[in-house]
């Protein structure tokens, strides 16, 4: 397991943000973090990669304690794309070059001619989308055994959301990488995420992979007298289930994330479900 995230809890100053978070990332694995802004996604990244100390719990990665050695394969997009004020983007290219011993120019500049990035200028002076893809660029040129990704497709237009899911998906793939991706946006991580969890007020509701959930659930119509298991929230005018059953219709990956993510608007301390 590469990733191995065990009853994480943070919290800043008095306001509690993680509440016992725990999760694991298998070796070339694509991982979706799902949940709402605010739910503890990023919190959770920053302990990972070690900008963030966590008051309890564990974080391994690479079966070892975030050190400096560990950071040197590990390749971060940060929610908030950091940069240097002054520094242009191709000064930004030099620290990445030095940084990651396995740099791959050649895929940089296939993303830097093909977004037309404006390397001679200071990156302050970017677009919103503009950072975010050279961030990008320089994440999977860094050829770093585990990405980790804050909102990959934010500021994007359709068209190049579509083709940078389908670049991480290839660099998983082909490359036999890791990558980690928090997101809201459901329909950017369904065509290419195997696992997933789900994270709402800094605790994962459900963990699975994507087809795992998909064979564990049914969609029934709210009107069925059927009992097929254990209910976890109402669709519109069906309902999402847990159950083994052959009943009802198997859900899409967005109906398993919505549903969860509702199951707790009633608030549940200890997190009791209904059952039919």
């Amino acid at each position: 397991m590469i990733v191995r995230i065990e009853n994480l809890r943070k919290s800043f100053g008095s306001k509690p943000v993680l509440n016992g978070i725990s999760l694991g990332v298998n070796e070339g694995d694509i991982y979706a973090i799902v949940g709402p802004n605010g739910a503890g996604k990023t919190t959770t990244l920053r302990c990972l990669y070690g900008d963030l100390s966590p008051e309890a719990g564990n974080v391994e990665v690479f079966g070892r304690t975030v050190t400096s050695k560990e950071k040197e394969n590990m390749a971060v997009l940060t929610e908030d794309r950091l940069t240097f004020r002054r520094f242009k983007g191709e000064d930004h290219l030099r620290i990445w070059r030095m940084l990651y011993p396995r740099w791959n120019e050649k895929v940089f500049n296939s993303f830097a001619m093909h977004y037309n990035l404006p390397l001679g200028d200071r990156v302050n002076t970017y677009s919103m989308g503009m950072k975010t893809l050279l961030h990008l660029a320089m994440v999977v040129a860094s050829g770093a055994d585990l990405l980790i990704l804050d909102e990959p497709t934010q500021n994007l237009d359709p068209v190049i959301r579509q083709e940078v899911m389908n670049v991480l998906r290839d660099y998983a793939i082909q490359e036999n990488k890791t990558v980690i991706i928090s997101s809201h946006e459901v329909f950017d991580l369904e065509e290419i995420a195997h696992s997933f969890a789900v994270i709402l007020e800094g605790k994962v509701l459900y963990n699975d992979t994507i087809d795992g959930a998909k064979e564990k659930h049914r969609v029934i119509s709210r009107e069925s007298r059927h009992s097929p298991g254990e209910v976890i929230s109402t669709l519109g005018n069906e309902t999402l289930v847990k159950t083994s059953e052959e009943v009802g219709r198997y859900p899409t990956f967005k109906e398993v994330v919505l549903a969860y993510l509702q199951s707790k608007k009633a608030f549940s301390p200890f997190g009791s479900k209904l059952t039919l």
